[in-house]
Formats: structure tokens, C-alpha cells, sequence
């Protein structure tokens, strides 16, 4: 979740940020002990944990994963208007379910 807020203060307190992230500080703090949270993202200054909105943000945005096959082809219309994005993506295969085995007649109860 990117962080909105206007104003340029980069640096916040843990409770801010969870804030910020509409965590609470205690998840928060779970996800940085569990190392979810890279340090560099958070430093320990004087006992208080704070949080850098920025590195937090470009973070976030590096933890994307963009497959191979993807690619972004412009398509220009014929009516002016700025192209649209087509994105050639295949789906994921959907595993089928078996249908259920039919017991041999010899064996159906009558």
C-alpha cells in the first residue's frame, strides 16, 4: 500500500506509519522483527523505531514481480485520443477436477 499524505515530512514514528499503512503499531512492529521489512526502510534512533515514507514507497514498488513474457504494446486509434495499452498475458492453467470413478454394476448396491 502506497503512502498518500501531503506535506514533505519523510520521517514518521512507528505509530505513524502503522497509521499511514492502516495497520496497527503492533502489526507493524511484528513485520519488522519478522525481517518483512527491510532495515533502510526503519532505524533505531535514541530507542524509537522511524520509518522513511520515501524508502518505504520505493520498497514497496521494488517488491513487484514482472513476468517475462509480458510486454506492453502501444496501439495507435484513428480517433485522436492517446493509445491504449494491450498487455499479452496467458493465463494460468485451471486445474480440472476428475469426475468421481462409476463403480462396475456388479458391485452397485440394489
Amino acid at each position: 500500500m502506497a503512502i498518500e499524505e501531503s506535506g514533505d515530512v519523510d520521517k514518521v514514528t512507528e505509530k505513524r506509519m502503522a497509521d499511514l499503512l492502516g495497520c496497527t503499531k503492533r502489526a507493524l512492529e511484528g513485520r519488522r522483527l519478522r525481517g518483512a521489512i527491510p532495515e533502510g526502510v526503519w532505524i533505531k534512533h535514541g530507542g524509537r523505531i522511524i520509518y522513511s515514507k520515501k524508502r518505504y514507497d520505493e520498497w514497496l514498488e521494488s517488491q513487484w514481480i514482472y513476468p517475462q513474457g509480458l510486454t506492453s504494446i502501444t496501439v495507435h486509434s484513428d480517433s485522436g485520443s492517446c493509445g491504449k495499452v494491450v498487455a499479452e498475458v496467458k493465463p494460468f492453467p485451471t486445474p480440472r477436477h476428475k469426475k468421481a470413478s462409476k463403480l462396475h454394476p456388479g458391485f452397485a448396491i440394489r
